[in-house]
């Protein structure tokens, strides 16, 4: 499953960094004719301007070891994505498209193992890491919905700050305003609905003790995205930080389930009517 790797511009004094491996997922490089340890790779780094994709950077991806990249080396404002691209060493690119470059794989054989880059976020000398990777099929729906339940967002006394960052990345850019909203998924009152755009990062601010008793679910209907959850230490304890993602609900259910499953699940939680907010 070929994957792009989007770097993040965050705020709040946190930066991101991607790490690419050079590792080969295969399970065939013992046999004969023998399998490459490795694809000769570079990493495309994209972002968008004047309403096209334009190519910032090109890198080396070593033959052993990890290829790091950090959101500060590129002035990335917060809200601002670009996409780590891996393209095979000497492939023509573009400095502006249309249309995303399509990545390379580095699976030789069927292996089921998925293709990984650790997203990392630094803050106040101290770092955590997540899987940093987001599907080639993700990035090529033209619609799609979202749906993300959020238990992890609940009052801690210890945390000066909650972030939810949203990624969406597609192939081709729309510039086109999207509508994500929040709402508790008890009273299923409606909290807030922020714009969101795809090929962005859009940064939701929990407030402090939360918006509400109830989990905070997130939904969107024409596009798809990833959230991440930030939670950071008050600034007068010592630095602390934990780094989450929410499944989507496919993952609720066993294989054989999964998608008529998650279709139930999304068409109760799309088609709810909401209550006013109450803030």
């Amino acid at each position: 499953m070929s994957c792009y790797y989007p770097l993040l511009g965050l705020p709040h004094g946190l930066d991101a960094s991607l790490s690419y491996s050079s590792h080969t997922l295969n399970q065939r490089a013992g046999q004969h004719p023998p399998f490459p340890q490795q694809h000769l790779l570079e990493l495309a780094l994209y972002g968008i301007e004047a309403g096209a994709w334009r190519l910032r950077d090109t890198l080396t991806v070593p033959t052993h070891g990890d290829r790091v990249v950090l959101a500060s080396s590129y002035g990335l404002a917060p809200g601002e994505l670009l996409v780590a691209v891996p393209v095979k060493k000497g492939t023509p690119l573009d400095s502006h498209t249309s249309l995303l470059p399509e990545p390379s794989s580095k699976r030789v054989d069927r292996s089921p193992v998925a293709e990984r880059c650790h997203l990392a976020f630094h803050w106040r000398g101290i770092s955590s890491s997540y899987q940093g990777e987001y599907p080639l099929r993700m990035a090529e729906l033209a619609a799609g919905s979202f749906l993300s339940f959020d238990p992890l967002l609940k009052s801690d006394p210890a945390v000066g700050r909650s972030l939810v960052v949203l990624m969406s990345i597609s192939r081709q850019h729309d510039p086109a305003d999207l509508t994500l909203e929040l709402f508790d998924g008890c009273s299923r009152k409606l909290l807030g609905c922020l714009s969101h755009r795809r090929n962005s990062c859009t940064v939701v601010e929990v407030p402090e003790g939360g918006w509400s008793a109830g989990p905070l679910v997130m939904r969107g209907s024409g596009w798809v995205g990833i959230p991440i959850v930030l939670r950071l230490s008050r600034l007068e304890l010592p630095a602390s930080m934990s780094v989450e993602h929410t499944h989507p609900p496919t993952e609720l259910f066993w294989e054989q389930d999964r998608l008529p499953g998650s279709g139930q699940v999304k068409r109760t939680w799309l088609s709810l009517l909401l209550s006013s907010s109450s803030a």
